[in-house]
């Protein structure tokens, strides 16, 4: 998985709905860029939503998401970007990926989501999206998200 970023760029392995209770963060990484800004990414998975044990194996939903936040020279949050993807997971044989969704919020107004787009197949839920920063009507930065998450056959976000 890349997070690209323009005009600085930096590479970083790393919904319209929020996780409920029962969530827990898996992994968090930052990337900083030369102005002094940063990006904070966070993945955070559910507990087993649905259940259906047999002598087999486990059939379960999981859900997962993927956020990146934005943050300014002062740490005060710019923007919040988040792909959710939900799983269909048979445990130790499979697992899909049945919806992705995407959320954006925005807290510093010269901030704006330009563009975006959200997809899913097999196991990964994608999502990408360009912010733009004006300043009197001229954007003076633009940032690039490009985010997956994945479920794998064991009910393990990546």
């Amino acid at each position: 998985m890349l997070l690209t970023f323009t005009p600085l760029t930096a590479i970083c392995a790393e919904s319209h709905e929020p996780i409920s209770a029962g969530t827990y963060e898996t992994s968090s990484t930052t990337v900083h860029f030369e102005d002094g800004s940063y990006m904070v990414t966070v993945v955070r998975q559910s507990s087993i939503v649905k259940s259906t044990k047999s002598t087999r194996s486990a059939t379960y939903t999981k859900v997962g998401e993927k956020i990146v936040n934005l943050y300014d020279s002062k740490d005060n949050l710019q923007w919040t970007h988040t792909v959710t993807g939900t799983f269909k997971v048979n445990e130790g044989v499979s697992a899909v990926c049945t919806n992705s969704t995407y959320s954006s919020v925005i807290y510093e107004n010269a901030w704006s989501l330009a563009d975006h787009e959200n997809s899913y197949s097999d196991n990964l839920a994608y999502g990408t999206a360009v912010y733009k920063k004006k300043v009197l009507f001229i954007t003076t930065n633009t940032h690039k998200v490009d985010i997956s998450i994945g479920c794998d056959i064991n009910g393990n976000m990546d």
